[in-house]
């Protein structure tokens, strides 16, 4: 069998989309070199850090995190083919590693269901998929954690956080979020999933109507952190 892989390696070479260098068989959608570059932040390892403060005071939050800092070449173009090159199962991929990292120091504990962040039912239909679902399948892989995609809903197609400037974000997410089924997550521990997280709009407006049921509490997690940039002895 391994033969064959071989020979299928070498008549359909396989190419990395971030650097564009040839893959090897045992890689997935992103080289491992890549997949190593990713500037961590490990700010899950430390409680109160910077991403966790953009939620306080605003939501129910228990923990927050994002895998990698925005501000290289290579994260920018990861996000970039995730969304818009129709390739998110490079989401799904880093995901997977990011949940296996996480899981080693606790962060998806007492966590009762995913919440994927949902795009207004238009951009998706445009797009054709979520990425912040395939996001979530990575991580429910890890972890085993059920994901829940019928909770919320996007009901304004807003225009994109990407293209504004950080002071009208929160005003382009107000009231774009609808609760649709409350019960199933009454006194639960969500996990609220988003591709990147800059000033925290986004996932506190759709954190806010998740709180609108019982005994709600909140986690947030995201690939890329495109706010500023910290240092872990910033925090401890």
């Amino acid at each position: 069998m391994s033969i064959v892989s071989d020979i299928i390696d070498f008549v359909f070479p396989r190419y990395c989309p971030i650097c564009n260098g040839r893959m090897g068989k045992d890689e997935q959608y992103i080289c491992f070199d890549c997949l190593s570059s990713l500037p961590r932040t490990n700010a899950h390892r430390f409680k109160e850090n910077p991403i966790e403060k953009l939620y306080w005071a605003q939501l129910p939050i228990e923990r927050a995190t994002s895998f990698f800092f925005y501000d290289t070449q290579e994260s920018r173009q990861t996000i970039y083919y995730m969304k818009y090159f129709n390739d998110p199962k490079i989401g799904e991929i880093i995901a997977k590693v990011m949940a296996e990292e996480l899981k080693e120091v606790g962060f998806f504990d007492g966590i009762d269901m995913i919440i994927p962040v949902p795009l207004h039912q238009k951009r998706e239909r445009d797009r054709g998929y979520n990425q912040c679902d395939f996001i979530s399948e990575g991580i429910s892989e890890v972890t085993g954690l059920p994901i829940r995609k019928d909770i919320v809903r996007r009901i304004v197609d807003n225009t994109s956080q990407t293209h504004i400037l950080s002071s009208e974000r929160k005003e382009n997410v107000e009231d774009i979020f609808k609760l649709i089924q409350p019960e199933p997550i009454k006194n639960k521990h969500l996990l609220l999933v988003d591709d990147v997280i800059t000033t925290g709009s986004t996932t506190i407006s759709c954190g806010k109507e998740l709180a609108k049921a019982e005994g709600v509490r909140i986690s947030v997690i995201s690939m890329g952190y495109a706010g500023k940039k910290f240092l872990s002895d910033d925090y401890r």
